[in-house]
């Protein structure tokens, strides 16, 4: 059965996602429509990147994910592209760069169907069309011209100074724990996890003297750094109240592209 997956930053209080759906539902219903969220922040692209990059390769081939994020923030062009097996469609607002990241799309196409001019709703108005076309099988370069070119993005990256024995990554993704996931792999850490000792330094004079490879490796309450079921650092605040205050990010203060910084011997 086809699928197509929702992704924006519209909430779930305003009536905007229930209209895309609705719209997906009278152009084709008997297609099968997953939400992979709606609560990614206001043209957060770095957000959006992170959450459908972690989430696509799950979907079987030839899914249809409409990425709604900064989707009026691409100069007035949408696209389609192709990239392992799978569709996205999107703002040229550089959220497609970061899903490629350094790979290379099969095909990048322009959305050039329906009626575009003056709209401020385009997922309702022409991108759930393009979506519905590719879902029931439409060849891509039927919506429009083939460009080389889209915005580019990138993703920050870890600085590993082996010579000073010191990593540098980026906060990239707050889940809903609040907890801080980076940009740092667990082979970016190899050296340091296998060092005599490390210090992953933290803001408000705290710092942790361990990553762990579980939450219940660290059975105390408190902040803790983990190699999280994504293979990436993560820091978490154990703790019963950890939602009360948004776990590590509050307690913190970090958000995304916070730095986060490790020094080992």
């Amino acid at each position: 059965m086809a699928l197509i997956t929702l992704s924006s930053d519209y909430g779930f209080k305003d009536p905007y996602r229930a209209m895309v759906h609705g719209v997906l539902a009278t152009l084709a219903p008997e297609l099968k429509v997953l939400d992979l969220s709606h609560s990614l922040g206001p043209g957060n692209l770095i957000e959006a990147a992170f959450v459908i990059g972690q989430a696509y390769s799950a979907f079987p081939p030839a899914t249809v994910h409409l990425i709604l994020c900064g989707e009026l923030a691409g100069d007035g062009r949408w696209l389609a592209m192709e990239l392992d097996g799978q569709y996205f469609i999107a703002a040229d607002n550089g959220v497609l760069s970061l899903l490629q990241g350094a790979r290379r799309a099969k095909a990048i196409h322009r959305v050039e169907i329906g009626e575009q001019a003056g709209t401020m709703f385009p997922g309702r108005d022409f991108l759930s069309k393009a979506a519905v076309h590719l879902a029931q099988g439409g060849a891509l370069s039927l919506l429009g011209k083939a460009v080389d070119r889209i915005k580019s993005l990138s993703m920050p990256k870890p600085n590993l100074d082996g010579g000073r024995r010191r990593i540098q990554g980026h906060v990239i993704y707050v889940d809903n724990y609040g907890n801080l996931i980076t940009n740092l792999k667990a082979q970016d850490l190899s050296e340091a996890l296998h060092a005599r000792s490390l210090e992953v330094h933290l803001p408000r004079n705290r710092s942790l003297s361990r990553i762990a490879w579980s939450y219940q490796d660290n059975p105390q309450d408190g902040v803790l750094a983990l190699i999280n079921s994504l293979g990436l650092l993560e820091i978490a605040y154990r703790d019963a109240r950890s939602q009360e205050v948004n776990g590590a990010s509050s307690l913190l203060g970090l958000g995304i592209m916070s730095e986060i910084s490790i020094s080992y011997e």
